[in-house]
């Protein structure tokens, strides 16, 4: 496993400095000296936020594939109700009666699958937002 440095900015001359994880640094271009947790926590809370702004984004998209599989799903059934009550029913109906129905149970199943990931998104950005406030 490869440890990586973390590296902190100075508030003072915005340089990089090496994270020693000491409580206090001074900074070894300006000599500012600062408070480790006050640079690392607006660092953090800063990747806290990123976070749960892509996994809205990726909510609203999971949201969008869902409304466009519903309306796929929907439109295969209702394509397959014609087929099914034309007379005389032939073969070539029939076969286009059932790769309406398959298409119609696919894209079911495809609006499960983004219901239960935006579901997913949703928990972890929720989490993600109250873990500041504990």
């Amino acid at each position: 496993m490869v440890q990586r440095t973390r590296l902190l900015q100075c508030p003072g001359c915005e340089k990089q400095l090496e994270d020693t994880k000491q409580p206090n640094i001074t900074c070894k271009y300006c000599g500012h000296a600062f408070n480790r947790s006050d640079v690392v926590l607006e660092d953090e809370d800063y990747i806290r936020k990123k976070m749960i702004v892509d996994l809205r984004t990726e909510m609203d998209t999971f949201k969008r594939w869902k409304q466009v599989s519903t309306g796929f799903m929907v439109g295969s059934f209702v394509l397959t109700l014609p087929v099914l009550f034309s007379d005389p029913f032939e073969l070539f109906q029939g076969i286009m009666m059932g790769l309406f129905m398959v298409l119609g149970i696919v894209f079911f199943l495809l609006v499960l699958f983004f219901d239960r990931k935006y579901a997913s998104s949703r928990s972890k950005a929720t989490d993600l937002s109250l873990r500041k406030r504990l």
